[in-house]
């Protein structure tokens, strides 16, 4: 069968590339090249392992030595043609010697069949041969080697013992290999004049290593889960697989890592893939049973019997079809008797691309109705999804039932398969009522998994088709999707229109369209507006049905506490069953949890918000991507905040309740910015404020760091006021604490104790105001800094210690020794803070202080390493000289002096050769 799942470079095939066949590659050429070699040299492997790869990269090794080779590849058809190899052979070898048109002569040299063919074959070789130099000859595809032309080859390599021509051939193996050639083969090993050389499927470092190349991003953990599973390690498979999801718009990437934005959602294959056009040329059943055994083979035995109703034949015709895709490698028994499976999941894959779509239907029919009739099993995912492509086919009204149970369970823990499902059922659905209740369950659906433009639409349909026929609680649910997907996909117009008036013509009571506007306006980053419109309104919506009554408390809650009241937050938090949202069913208690979660979360009261989660747990283990991020990087763990942050950014899942986009985008640029990754943090900031900018202040801590980072003080102290101003406008509250701490902190060092008191004083409102811990520490620090107070800097040190975030604890140490408040020993505690964060420039920072305070530094070989890292990560992040010797607390000198031991010691040439091994993983930065 062919090799390789692509033949060249195009755009839907892509660039084939060698990995992980080094080893094999070297050994065949030593082999064929010593002076004892052997004879024959075969590399096996399995279809899509790489076997023509090889062969050509020891061809291209061959000729760079000097030595003359012959490449010739075998087709399927002239296995039938007795003696065709050995002839071709014999021409194409005597052409060589000649210079001459080794095509041409071969297709003359192709003998007629008769009795002394064989005889005639072998003379001409052995003629050819001994009139050779050096001579390689590699054979692709030589499993197809007509059963005469072996007779004649096999032999010849005992004669022609080391002698000048040595046969380098890749084939696949198959159990239905004729047992005298495999007896011969042993027999030519043993005397050691054979080889064999097996491709082994390739690791998952070679996977991640072939995909990095391709998309010159590193693959992540998802996705290498799903090649190994889909491609086996072969490497052809996985590039096409890549390739696939690349056409389908499944893989993102950002920062220099891939994601897929659904690994169940399948890759876009070409349709004219060499394996699957190779097996629509084995003629007879074989390419319409691989067909349908694509879609039927999750049904074990009684795939065969529908297979066989499927083509029109009988099952026995079926099951030696079954037994040749078996021998060529396409299939294996399964776990039961009549059991199939694919040898390499992704070809099934490939296959279901060549069905039109009455066969889809026909096949997907099929299998729903041995399901229904107990004929067949198999797992609700698989009969839901023959479901999908049955349609009509099957009977509508139960399909389109069955369809909205299964997607409406799946709706919190299988998201992608509940949107096809319930998407499915709506277009079978024909009566009103249970289409507005699929509709409904659809728009939910894709809400909770950040498929806004999806949700907008299904929600639009109730609300101007069907809103008389669902409840008021109901119709609440799809208006407050349908506003928050307007501001997840931008749409400021359409916002400002239900802000200004549009909000009167909604359907619904008056409390509705009331919290509907409230809802609108905080998307627009109205916080102040929203607040007087739900206070003006109350008494609408606090005396509606139960629902708008308790959704317009808690945006009245949490929207208070933003503006700085927060007693009634605090009293929701302390008892968050209360109402009626708890006792509606898990999607609302997920809302209500998720919601109050997340506002203790951009308050930095990240302990609170996890003894929340702790005694009254989520409904569901799904929790959305922004939400992970913040609780993850406020809680210390940065490599998988990092991780999901990219996947959020590389999938479009960042955007999701306000204000999350813009925590999840403020915890990734401070990860990013103590990383050293300093541009790539400003980049996130830059795109926080393009897609759902809302709350903006909150991005000035880390923005400000930044500044403070490449020296520019000055910029940084005018980003922290900006903040603030934005605040007030907005007349926000949440965030400003730190705001006035690092203003106190500028207006002191600038010489101006008189502002920098105001500041204090301004912490201090704060802190009374929200009464969170991070406003205590913030106010505490301020005292201390401020009035040179020595307790309040102990009791700063002793509280960030309680909350237990590892960054803010550092920080805390960190500030209160730069300003001669505490013991400089401290600074171990924070720098071994900083080291399991793996913050590279604070701890870079934090050195040059401990330096100042003569404190005992770390290992000097280990400080040597770190510093290396640190320079790499800001070199690629395209920082000059002078920026890095500002970042770095050195001179200009100093930092090229470091950058020319780092380039002698790595052996890279250049700044682009060290980001490249930088993004590779060959430099582990």
């Amino acid at each position: 069968m062919i090799n390789h799942w692509h033949s060249a470079a195009g755009p839907d095939r892509p660039v084939q590339t060698l990995f992980g066949r080094a080893a094999s590659v070297a050994y065949v050429v030593d082999t064929a090249t010593s002076p004892e070699n052997a004879s024959l040299i075969l590399v096996t492997g399995p279809v899509g392992i790489g076997r023509s790869a090889v062969l050509a990269a020891v061809r291209d090794e061959l000729t760079t030595r000097g030595i003359t080779t012959l490449m010739l590849r075998v087709a399927r058809n002239e296995r039938d043609r007795p003696y065709s190899f050995a002839s071709r052979l014999s021409a194409e070898i005597v052409a060589l010697n000649r210079g001459g048109d080794a095509r041409r002569t071969a297709k003359a040299a192709t003998p007629a069949p008769r009795p002394d063919a064989g005889r005639q074959a072998a003379t001409e070789l052995r003629s050819a041969i001994a009139s050779c130099d050096k001579l390689t000859v590699l054979i692709d595809d030589a499993q197809w080697i007509d059963p005469g032309s072996r007779a004649v080859l096999l032999p010849m390599v005992r004669t022609l013992a080391r002698g000048p021509v040595t046969f380098v051939g890749a084939l696949r193996p198959s159990p239905a290999d004729p047992a005298g050639d495999r007896a011969a083969l042993d027999q030519l090993r043993a005397a050691g004049l054979a080889e064999v050389v097996s491709l082994r499927p390739l690791r998952e470092s070679e996977v991640r290593a072939l995909v990095t190349q391709q998309l010159q991003a590193k693959p992540s953990a998802s996705l290498l889960t799903y090649l190994r599973g889909e491609c086996r390690g072969r490497p052809a498979a996985v590039l096409t697989a890549v390739a696939g999801h690349r056409r389908s718009g499944s893989l993102g990437v950002f920062d220099g890592h891939a994601y897929l934005t659904s690994p169940e959602r399948p890759p876009l294959l070409p349709a004219g893939l060499p394996p699957v056009e190779y097996l629509q040329q084995l003629g007879g059943l074989v390419w319409p049973v691989a067909k349908a055994m694509s879609v039927l083979h999750p049904l074990g035995c009684a795939a065969t019997g529908l297979i066989a109703e499927a083509v029109g034949t009988d099952e026995d015709k079926v099951r030696e079809a079954l037994a040749e895709l078996c021998a060529e490698g396409i299939l294996r028994p399964g776990p039961g008797p009549g059991h199939w499976r694919f040898r390499l999941p992704l070809l099934a894959s490939a296959l279901t691309t060549c069905l039109g779509p009455y066969e889809q239907r026909r096949l997907a029919q099929l299998a729903v109705t041995a399901i229904w009739a107990g004929d067949a099993g198999a797992d609700d995912r698989y009969l839901a999804e023959q479901l999908v492509t049955a349609g009509r086919f099957v009977d509508s009204r139960r399909a389109s039932g069955e369809l909205l149970a299964m997607g409406t369970a799946a709706m919190l823990d299988d998201g992608y398969f509940a949107e096809r499902w319930l998407r499915a059922a709506i277009d079978l659905i024909t009566e009103p009522d249970l289409r507005a209740q699929a509709l409904q369950a659809h728009a939910a659906t894709c809400c909770i998994h950040l498929w806004y433009a999806d949700a907008m639409a299904s929600a639009w349909k109730v609300l101007s088709g069907h809103a008389d026929l669902v409840t008021p609680e109901a119709l609440l649910e799809m208006e407050m999707i349908y506003v928050v997907s307007l501001g997840a996909t931008f749409d400021t117009a359409a916002l400002t229109e239900i802000c200004n008036g549009g909000w009167r013509s909604l359907p619904g009571a008056e409390g509705h369209r009331v919290l509907t506007r409230c809802v609108a306006l905080c998307h627009l980053d109205r916080w102040l507006e929203a607040d007087e419109h739900l206070t003006a309104h109350q008494d609408l919506w606090s005396q509606d049905n139960d629902v708008v009554a308790a959704l317009g408390l808690l945006l009245s809650e949490c929207i208070g506490a933003y503006l700085g009241r927060t007693a009634p937050f605090d009293e929701a938090v302390a008892a968050p069953l209360s109402g009626p949202l708890w006792t509606l069913g898990a999607r609302h208690r997920f809302e209500r949890l998720s919601q109050l979660a997340r506002v203790l979360m951009a308050f930095g009261d990240l302990d609170r918000a996890e003894r929340l989660l702790a005694a009254h747990e989520l409904p569901s283990g799904y929790r959305p991507v922004p939400d992970r991020v913040v609780a993850d990087g406020q809680g210390g763990r940065w490599d998988p905040a990092l991780n999901l942050a990219r996947v959020g950014l590389a999938t479009g899942l960042s955007v999701g309740d306000l204000p999350v986009h813009t925590l999840m985008c403020r915890e990734t640029s401070v990860i990013l910015g103590a990383r050293g990754r300093l541009a790539r943090a400003r980049e996130v900031i830059e795109r926080a404020r393009t897609v759902q900018p809302v709350m903006l202040h909150l991005l000035a801590v880390p923005e400000a760091y930044l500044d403070h980072a490449l020296g520019a003080t000055e910029r940084a102290g005018r980003v922290i006021a900006d903040g603030l101003a934005l605040a007030v406008e907005r007349g926000l509250v949440i965030g400003t604490d730190e705001l006035w701490l690092m203003r106190a902190v500028s207006e002191l060092a600038a010489g101006d104790p008189v502002a920098a008191q105001r500041c204090v004083d301004e912490v201090h409102r704060v802190a009374e105001l929200l009464g969170t811990g991070r406003a205590r520490v913030c106010r505490l620090l301020a005292t201390a800094v401020v009035h040179q107070d020595r307790a309040a800097a102990a009791e700063a040190v002793r509280l960030a210690r309680r909350r237990a975030q590892p960054m803010e604890q550092a920080n805390t140490i960190g500030t209160v020794v730069r300003h001669g408040l505490a013991d400089p020993s401290l600074l171990h505690e924070a720098y071994a803070l900083y080291g399991d964060l793996d913050a590279l420039l604070p701890r870079a920072q934090l050195r040059n202080l401990m330096r100042e305070h003569k404190v005992t530094m770390p290992r000097q070989s280990l400080t040597i390493a770190e510093n290396e890292r640190l320079l790499a990560t800001l070199v690629t992040e395209g920082l000059t000289n002078r920026e890095l010797a500002v970042v770095l607390g050195g001179s200009e000198k100093s930092v090229e002096s470091r950058l020319g031991r780092l380039f002698k010691r790595t052996r890279y040439r250049s700044r682009v050769e060290l980001a490249s091994a930088i993004l590779t993983g060959e430099y582990p930065a």
